[in-house]
């Protein structure tokens, strides 16, 4: 079953810093809705391991994300592929960042998956849904750890 996402946030960051951060994976590992474990593989290339409830279908991934095509500080691609006890899914999705004046950014994506086994027969309804609900978790996420940050500077100076 095919799934196609598309979006933007805004984000109170400059983009070199959203850029950095969207390229470290321990803060990967905290903002990534279920994620359990990120090891490198190697450059650009992550294992993950992700535990997913899909109504009322859950279970755990265990997959591989790389990074291609960087034109650092604007664009990369992420390409996922993972398999688990519901399922498997095999993805990509383009990011881009725009500085959207002083101190803040914009984070565009677009991307599509293919997902099979039991937690393509929710539907693609379901499935739309729940990918929609983890993009808006990874990018609240995202946020609370920007805002953590600068508390913590304010709080260093």
């Amino acid at each position: 079953m095919a799934l196609e996402m598309k979006g933007e946030y805004a984000l109170p960051v400059e983009q070199a810093e959203l850029w950095r951060l969207l390229n470290d994976p321990d803060v990967l590992a905290k903002i990534i809705p279920g994620c359990n474990t990120v090891r490198a593989l190697g450059p650009d290339r992550y294992e993950m391991g992700l535990k997913l409830q899909v109504g009322s279908v859950s279970g755990e991934y265990m997959g591989s994300v790389a990074i291609s095509d960087k034109q650092e500080p604007a664009h990369y691609v992420l390409d996922i592929e993972g398999q688990g006890s519901i399922g498997f899914m095999k993805g990509s999705a383009a990011f881009d960042l725009e500085a959207q004046g002083e101190g803040n950014s914009l984070l565009r994506y677009a991307g599509s998956a293919e997902v099979g086994g039991v937690v393509a027969g929710v539907g693609q309804r379901v499935l739309s849904g729940v990918a929609k609900f983890l993009a808006g978790r990874f990018f609240k996420a995202l946020e609370k750890h920007i805002e953590q940050l600068r508390a913590a500077s304010g709080a260093a100076t």
